[in-house]
C-alpha cells in the first residue's frame, strides 16, 4: 500500500464526518427557518382571532358604559383576551421580524395584557361596590364610588378601542406596520383616540333613552344614593 492509498484511507473518514456535520447544520438551519416562519404566520392568525375577541370585549364595555350612564354597576366581566401564541412562541420568531413589526406586536400585546389586568380590577371593583349595595345601610355606596367606577370603565373602553385599532392596522400593513410620530398613520391613530372620547360621550348620552327596568330584570344593580 503506497502513501497515496494510506492518505486516502485516513482522509475519507474525516471527510465523511465533516460532511455529516455540515448536513446536520444545514438541516438544522432550514428546520429552524421553516419553524420560525410558521410561528410568524401563527402570530398573524392569532391577531385575527384577537380582533374578534377585542370587538366582543368592546361591546361588553359599551354596555357597561350604558349602565353607568343610568347610574348602575355592571355585575359581570368579559372573558380574558387570549394571546397564548405570543406569550409562548414570540421569542422564537422575533429575529425574523423587522423593527416596525416588533414594535407593533409588542405594543399590541402590552395593550392586551393591560386590558386583561383591567378586567380583573373591574371585576374586583364591581364586587366591592355591589357588596356595599347589599348591606342594610345602602347609603354606604357613595357618589364618589360611582365616579370611581365610571372613570375605570371609561379608561378600559379607551384601551380596548386602541387595541382594536392597532390590531386592525397591523393586519392591514403586515410587512411594515409603521407608526412613527408625524406619519400619516400616526395622525390617524391620534384621530381615532379623539373619536373614541366622543363615542364615550355619545354612549353615555344615549343611555338616557334606555330603561333601568330592562337591566334590573337581568340582575343589574343601581346603587347610587337616592336612585332606583
Amino acid at each position: 500500500m503506497n502513501r497515496v492509498e494510506l492518505a486516502e484511507k485516513a482522509i475519507l473518514p474525516l471527510v465523511s464526518v465533516l460532511a455529516g456535520w455540515l448536513l446536520a447544520q444545514v438541516t438544522g438551519i432550514f428546520r429552524d427557518y421553516f419553524r420560525n416562519r410558521r410561528i410568524r404566520r401563527c402570530l398573524i392568525e392569532e391577531l385575527k382571532d384577537l380582533l374578534l375577541e377585542i370587538r366582543r370585549t368592546r361591546l361588553f364595555y359599551e354596555r357597561a358604559l350604558q349602565i353607568y350612564g343610568l347610574k348602575g354597576v355592571e355585575a359581570s366581566v368579559p372573558s380574558r383576551l387570549n394571546n397564548y401564541i405570543f406569550r409562548n412562541y414570540y421569542k422564537d420568531a422575533v429575529l425574523g421580524l423587522n423593527a416596525n413589526q416588533r414594535i407593533s406586536f409588542e405594543m399590541i400585546h402590552t395593550l392586551v395584557e393591560g386590558i386583561n389586568d383591567d378586567t380583573n380590577v373591574v371585576g374586583k371593583l364591581a364586587g366591592e361596590l355591589n357588596t356595599k349595595n347589599t348591606l342594610a345601610n345602602s347609603s354606604r355606596f357613595t357618589e364618589n364610588d360611582g365616579q370611581v367606577w365610571g372613570s375605570k370603565i371609561r379608561a378600559v373602553y379607551r384601551n380596548v378601542a386602541a387595541a382594536e385599532w392597532h390590531v386592525r392596522y397591523h393586519l392591514e400593513h403586515v410587512r411594515s406596520p409603521d407608526l412613527s410620530p408625524n406619519t400619516e398613520h400616526h395622525k390617524r391613530y391620534l384621530a381615532c383616540l379623539e373619536s373614541v372620547a366622543r363615542e364615550i360621550d355619545r354612549i353615555l348620552g344615549s343611555a338616557k333613552s334606555l330603561r333601568k327596568e330592562d337591566f334590573e330584570k337581568v340582575g343589574i344593580p343601581f346603587p347610587w344614593p337616592g336612585e332606583g
